[in-house]
């Protein structure tokens, strides 16, 4: 089939089925769905089509044609007579058939990757949960006493084992541009600017970053705010950064729909960052359940899927794996200290109070690195995941999975 055919034939069905579509933008800043498609720009070379947009955000997507069905001779009906095949003459015309589904799917992952959403109840549900997060987390930020924060110790404790690791995988950060998405307080945020880099804040919550500029006015440094939810960045097309952090972000979103949002704004050459629980060890899952005031209750610590998403996402992935019999701390807070889960928020406290722990963590802290090497399956008994990814990949390309 020559090549304008074949591509005529994509752009046709693949109009149809946006035509058929009904999706909405995830925010203001989005055009129509209609008014999406109208942009779209269709390409073919060396045996694969392409789509390319330039609004909302700049965008492409490969599309492998091999599971796609095409009549000899275009499109029209009176071809589907000679294209159906014995049997199929009362029935429904086969290739029809074969792409109503196929490019239904195409449209959908169009749409994902462009930030419009299906019409009904999915963006009203994520708008509902995007403000009950936003909600709590303004509480939070209005209980804090900014003023008492060491922010140095409270980035180099022994009990903060994957921001030590990550300072130390990130290496000299002077002069870099940096993206704390979900800054939260601001910990990470200051902590970064100390370290000389240029450091944009984000956050839905106007609370928590009111609590980071204030932060980083009390150690001296600046930070620049953003105010925005993760899944919807709403940064400008060509800002870029040499690194982008997310810490204890992704088991709060949608981690599919948030990485593809952030990694356009990771400048070639460099690296995101993020770390998050996992899902599987039930000493913390019991703590999950009690500490129910603490925590918000759309969380999902991540698991092996979770996990994959990354290399959908990203061509170098590097996990690491914290917390296994460190753990031991924290049962000691509930059975011998007899503290309330609902009281404090433990993660926190734990790097508070390192020196109190540092003669029991250290050794732990050993014996997990040597069980981890030794026993590979009980890192998903680890209570975090550190994950640093570079090289993203072109939307949807279907990479390989860990």
């Amino acid at each position: 089939m020559a090549k304008n055919i074949k591509l005529e034939s994509f752009k046709y069905r693949f109009l149809i089925a946006a035509q058929e579509a009904r999706f909405l933008p995830a925010d203001s800043g989005r055009p129509s769905w209609e008014d999406f498609v109208r942009q779209l720009e269709f390409g073919y070379a060396n045996g694969r089509a392409s789509l390319t947009w330039k609004i909302p955000v700049p965008g492409a997507m490969p599309i492998a044609l091999d599971e796609a069905g095409f009549y000899l001779r275009g499109d029209d009906e009176r071809q589907t007579v000679f294209q159906r095949e014995p049997g199929f003459l009362n029935t429904e015309d086969p290739v029809k058939l074969k792409n109503r589904d196929y490019f239904k799917k195409i449209v959908i992952s169009v749409a994902q990757s462009a930030g419009y959403a299906a019409s009904g109840a999915e963006p009203a549900e994520r708008g509902r949960r995007l403000e009950k997060e936003r909600a709590f987390h303004d509480a939070w930020a209005s209980g804090e006493d900014m003023e008492n924060i060491d922010v140095r110790a409270v980035n180099e404790a022994c009990t903060a084992p994957e921001m030590r690791y990550i300072t130390r995988r990130l290496g000299n950060i002077r002069g870099k541009r940096l993206l704390d998405v979900g800054c939260g307080l601001g910990e990470a945020s200051v902590y970064f600017a100390l370290l000389g880099a240029d450091v944009t804040s984000c956050d839905l919550s106007r609370g928590m970053l009111d609590a980071a500029g204030r932060l980083a006015g009390t150690n001296g440094v600046k930070v620049t705010t953003h105010l925005a939810a993760a899944e919807d960045m709403r940064l400008p097309p060509e800002a870029r950064f040499d690194i982008i952090y997310a810490g204890n972000l992704l088991h709060h979103v949608d981690i599919d729909r948030t990485l593809s949002r952030i990694k356009p704004h990771l400048a070639p050459g460099g690296v995101m960052v993020t770390w998050d629980p996992l899902a599987y060890n039930p000493v913390i899952n019991i703590y999950r359940a009690i500490a129910t005031d603490v925590r918000t209750p759309d969380e999902h610590p991540l698991g092996v899927g979770d996990l994959r998403l990354f290399r959908k996402h990203f061509a170098t992935v590097e996990t690491r794996y914290f917390w296994l019999t460190t753990l031991l701390i924290f049962l000691i807070m509930v059975l011998a200290q007899r503290r309330n889960p609902n009281k404090e928020r433990f993660w926190k406290v734990v790097v508070r109070e390192e020196r109190k722990w540092r003669r029991l963590y250290q050794p732990l802290e050993k014996l997990d690195r040597v069980l981890l090497v030794i026993f590979p399956p009980l890192r998903l008994l680890c209570w975090n995941a550190v994950v640093a990814c570079s090289i993203p990949l072109i939307p949807d390309t279907g990479a390989s999975q860990e």
